[in-house]
């Protein structure tokens, strides 16, 4: 029987806990992903995890018996107790088990554009919940990639990760991409580059045609997209509204716009306005 861990002294507990801060996550190029369905999500997707972290809670309740079986000889089993595990943990009711990741080396020169594609670009979102959100969403409507400028929150900060739901692993994630390097990479490849903008001399949505390839660039809020982007956009829109709200959120407008992106290449239709 495999001995559990019991002290929040333990050099393994002090690691995954220091894990929390990017600058030890990029040290040890490791990151913590916490529940059954996510760590599912990343062994479905053939990504080993260093190891997985057992509490009583989390062997008695949530664990299924295969998914010891998934991790393969590489991935060790480590056990502690449930107070252990809720100070290592960053959610306020853990599962009980959680899963040391190593982090992948994903570079612009890794993605393959096709006739078809469909690339979105996260610039500068601070916001995890937003930042994972727009993954999911992107992985929803089909996209081949998604690229985060420097200023967006952390790809492996354990809010965004969570809030992908799992589609971090369903596609490629390229972080810390300078806008200029991601136009040219895009110019290279001969993408039609939008833009969402609030500026007057932006296009309604539904009066765009969203021709593939796509890259589909979504700003901040505060900032929206960098200049880099606008300057070489072929079209610049915005989602109209009736309303008395000023904006939108960003992970809400991107829904909208990916929505939008996913009809036309259904249809292969100019525009969806009625």
């Amino acid at each position: 029987m495999n001995m559990v861990i019991t002290s929040r002294q333990n050099n393994l507990v002090k690691l995954v806990r220091g894990l929390r801060e990017k600058r030890n996550r990029e040290r040890d190029r490791l990151f913590v992903l916490e529940g059954v369905k996510i760590i599912y999500e990343a062994l479905a997707a053939g990504v080993c995890p260093q190891m997985i972290i057992l509490s009583e809670r989390g062997e008695g309740h949530v664990l299924p018996p295969e998914l010891l079986t998934r991790g393969g000889d590489r991935c060790r089993i480590i056990r502690v107790n449930d107070e252990v595990m809720d100070y290592m943990s960053e959610t306020e009711t853990p599962q009980g088990i959680m899963a040391i990741m190593p982090i992948p080396d994903i570079s612009l020169d890794d993605l393959k554009v096709e006739s078809e594609s469909l690339i979105v670009v996260i610039d500068r979102v601070q916001d995890p919940g937003n930042v994972g959100t727009i993954i999911r969403t992107a992985d929803a409507f089909g996209a081949q990639a998604v690229l985060l400028t420097p200023g967006c929150a952390d790809l492996y900060n354990g809010k965004t990760l969570r809030s992908t739901m799992g589609s971090v692993f369903h596609l490629p994630v390229v972080r810390d991409i300078d806008p200029s390097v991601i136009t040219d990479f895009i110019e290279k490849k001969r993408v039609f580059m939008a833009v969402t903008s609030l500026d007057d001399t932006a296009l309604p949505l539904c009066e765009v045609a969203l021709k593939r390839p796509l890259c589909l660039i979504l700003g901040s809020e505060a900032r929206g997209v960098s200049p880099e982007f606008t300057r070489v956009a072929g079209v610049k829109l915005k989602i109209p509204m009736t309303g008395l709200a000023e904006s939108l959120n960003v992970a809400v407008a991107a829904g909208i716009v990916l929505y939008e992106a996913s009809s036309q290449h259904g249809s292969n239709a100019k525009t969806t306005c009625k």
